[in-house]
C-alpha cells in the first residue's frame, strides 16, 4: 500500500496531463454518462472564458493511480477527460477537413495518439472503459475518412459519445465562420492544454485514490452516489479488491441491459430497502457505508449485488429466462405490474423471487398485482407510504420471517384496501392515464367473459385496442344536453370509457351518443356492445355503468 506522502497534488491544464500520460479508465468505472447539456455547457464555459480573457478556468479534480506501468489509472474525472478529448478530436477532424494535415498530424500525435516505437501502431492517449472504449476509438479517435470511423451506436454511453461529439463539431463549425479559424481553433487547443485547470491527484495504488475520491466529496464537491458508494467498497477491500471488482463488473453489466437512466442507483436503493426497509435516496450512501464496514462485508455484499442485478432485470424483461420454471402466466403477471408502472413494489418483489419457493412466487406475484391495483384506485396511504409498507415486508422476506404469498398478505391485510373500500373508490374512480384505463378495462372486460385469469393483460397495444370516451374528449354541439362543467368532471370517470378497435373509433368521432350506438353495437367487446342498451348518455348513466365495473373489479382483482 501507499502511503500518503507518495500522493502528488499539483494544478495543471487537462490537456497537458493528455499529453503527458497515457491513461486508462478501468473497467470497473461506469461509462460516458455526460448527457447533452454537460457537454454544451463546458463548451459555452470555455469560449466565455477564452472571449473575457481569463487566464485560466477551472473545471474540478482528477484522480489517478500508479498501477499500471504503461498507464495510469483514471480513479475520478473520466467524464471531464473523455469529453476534452471529444472536443480536441473534432478540432484534428477539422482541420483535416480543410486540407490542413499537419496542424491535424500535431492535435493527433500530442494529445489524442501516441506511436508505438516497435509496430509504428497509433495507442490512444486515453482509453475508456471496456464497454466504450472501441466505439470511442472508432467514432471519435479515428480519422474523419477512415471506414471504421461510421460505426453505429447501440447502448445508452456509445449514444452520449455520439452525440458529444456532434455536438462538438457543430461547436467547431461555428467558431470556424465566424472569423480567423486557424487563430480561434489554434488557441482553443492551446487553452484547453495549459488553461483549463483541474486539481490532478496522483496517488501511488487503488487504497488511496478511494479514500482521495471520498474526500474530495466530504470537501463539497458533488460526486454521484453509485461512484462513491464503489470507492467505498473497493477501499473496504484490501487483499480481495479482485472480488469486489469482479462483483461490482458483473453488476454493472446485467443493468446496462435496462437502458434506463439511473438504473444502477435505482436498483442500488431498490436492494437495499429489500434488504434493510425502506431507504431514500439522499440516506442510500451514508446507510450502507455505515453498515458495510470491513472487507469481508464489502465481498459478501457485493457478490449479493451482482446475484440480484440478474434477478432484477429479470423483472423488467419479462422475455428473460429466469420466467421459464415459474411459467406462462406468472411471466404475464410480472409483465401487468410493469404495465401498471408500480415502482415502489419492486424490493419486495425482488425478495420473493430470490428467496420463495417456485410454487410461492407464483402465489406472491399474482397477488402483488391486485394489491397494486386497490391501491392506484382507492389511493390512501399514498405513494410513499405503499413503499414503505413493501419494503418492511420485503426485509421480512430477507429475514426469513415471511416465508409465503399467504404470510405477506397477512403482514399487509391493515393497508390493504378492503373489498367494500375498494369497491366504493372503483365507483367514482377517473383515471387521467390512458394506458391504465385501457388496463382495467381489458381486465374487467374478461372477467365479464368469465376468463379465469382476468387480471393478466390480454392485448397492450394501444394501436389494436384503443381508448373510447363515450362522452367525447371534444364533443360537438350534439352533447349540449350536459353542461360545460359536468362534462369535464365526467370525461374520465372510468364509467365514461371503453375499448374499441381504432379503426372504429376514428370513424365514430366526436359525434352523439345516438350517433355512436351503432358503432358499440358491432364491437366483439361484451362491456362495449351493452353501451348500445343504453337510451342516453349522462351521469345517471355513467354511474350504473361504472357500479357495475365496481362489481366486477373486486372479483377481478381479490385480496388474496
Amino acid at each position: 500500500m501507499g502511503t500518503m506522502s507518495a500522493i502528488a497534488i499539483e494544478l495543471e491544464g487537462i490537456g497537458r496531463i493528455l499529453l503527458n500520460r497515457n491513461l486508462a479508465v478501468p473497467i470497473y468505472q461506469r461509462s460516458y454518462a455526460w448527457e447533452d447539456e454537460h457537454v454544451q455547457d463546458l463548451l459555452n464555459d470555455v469560449a466565455t472564458a477564452i472571449s473575457d480573457g481569463a487566464p485560466e478556468y477551472f473545471i474540478g479534480s482528477i484522480v489517478t493511480t500508479k498501477n499500471q506501468a504503461a498507464r495510469a489509472e483514471v480513479a475520478d474525472g473520466q467524464q471531464r477527460l473523455a469529453t476534452v478529448t471529444i472536443v480536441l478530436a473534432a478540432i484534428r477532424d477539422f482541420f483535416y477537413e480543410s486540407e490542413d494535415k499537419e496542424r491535424a498530424s500535431a492535435i493527433t500525435g500530442e494529445l489524442l495518439h501516441k506511436k508505438d516505437l516497435k509496430t509504428l501502431a497509433l495507442i490512444p492517449k486515453l482509453q475508456l472503459n471496456d464497454a466504450d472504449n472501441e466505439f470511442f476509438v472508432r467514432r471519435v479517435l479515428l480519422l474523419p475518412d477512415d471506414p471504421k470511423r461510421a460505426t453505429v451506436p447501440t447502448i445508452p454511453s456509445h449514444l452520449r459519445i455520439d452525440k458529444a461529439a456532434t455536438i462538438a463539431r457543430a461547436h467547431v463549425q461555428a467558431i470556424a465562420h465566424s472569423g480567423d479559424w486557424v487563430e480561434q481553433l489554434t488557441e482553443l487547443v492551446s487553452y484547453l492544454t495549459d488553461n483549463v485547470k483541474v486539481i490532478w491527484v496522483r496517488v501511488p495504488d487503488d487504497t488511496n485514490a478511494f479514500m482521495v475520491f471520498e474526500t474530495l466529496n466530504d470537501r463539497g464537491l458533488e460526486l454521484a452516489i453509485t461512484d462513491l458508494l464503489k470507492n467505498h467498497l473497493f477501499g473496504l477491500a484490501g487483499s480481495r479488491l479482485s472480488e469486489v471488482q469482479a462483483s461490482w463488473i458483473s453488476m454493472l453489466s446485467a443493468l446496462e441491459a435496462l437502458e434506463e437512466e439511473e438504473a444502477v442507483l435505482t436498483y442500488l436503493r431498490h436492494y437495499w430497502s429489500s434488504r434493510q426497509g425502506l431507504v431514500r435516496e439522499k440516506d442510500l450512501y451514508a446507510d450502507i457505508k455505515k453498515k458495510i464496514n470491513n472487507a469481508a462485508r464489502a465481498v459478501s455484499f457485493t457478490a449479493e449485488l451482482a446475484r440480484n442485478a440478474h434477478i432484477y432485470v429479470a423483472m423488467a424483461n419479462t422475455a428473460n429466462s429466469l420466467w421459464a420454471k415459474y411459467g406462462d402466466t406468472c411471466r404475464q403477471h410480472m409483465e401487468t405490474i410493469n404495465t401498471l408502472r408500480m415502482v415502489q413494489v419492486r424490493p419486495l418483489i425482488l425478495s420473493v423471487l430470490d428467496a420463495f419457493s417456485d410454487r410461492e412466487v407464483r402465489a406472491a406475484i399474482k397477488n402483488i398485482v391486485s394489491w397494486s391495483v386497490r391501491f392506484l384506485i382507492h389511493g390512501g396511504l399514498g405513494g410513499g407510504a405503499i413503499e414503505t409498507q413493501n419494503c418492511a415486508a420485503a426485509k421480512e422476506v430477507r429475514d426469513k420471517k415471511i416465508t409465503s404469498a399467504s404470510q405477506i398478505f397477512q403482514r399487509l391485510k391493515s393497508v390493504l384496501p378492503s373489498d367494500a373500500h375498494f369497491r366504493e373508490s372503483f365507483a367514482i374512480a377517473t383515471v387521467s392515464k390512458s394506458y391504465l384505463a385501457r388496463y382495467y378495462l381489458r381486465a374487467l372486460e374478461r372477467q365479464e367473459n368469465g376468463d379465469a385469469e382476468s387480471e393478466l393483460v390480454p392485448n397492450p397495444n394501444a394501436e389494436v385496442v384503443n381508448l373510447e370516451h363515450v362522452l367525447p374528449q371534444n364533443p360537438s354541439s350534439s352533447w349540449g344536453h350536459m353542461a360545460v362543467d359536468e362534462q369535464l368532471i365526467l370525461l374520465k370517470r372510468l364509467g365514461n370509457m371503453a375499448l374499441m378497435k381504432t379503426k372504429i373509433n376514428v370513424r365514430a368521432g366526436n359525434d352523439s351518443f345516438a350517433f355512436k350506438k351503432a358503432f358499440y353495437a358491432k364491437s366483439d367487446f361484451k362491456l362495449t356492445k351493452s353501451l348500445a342498451a343504453e337510451i342516453k348518455w349522462d351521469r345517471t348513466t355513467i354511474d350504473k355503468r361504472q357500479s357495475h365495473l365496481a362489481d366486477l373489479a373486486v372479483k377481478t382483482w381479490p385480496l388474496k
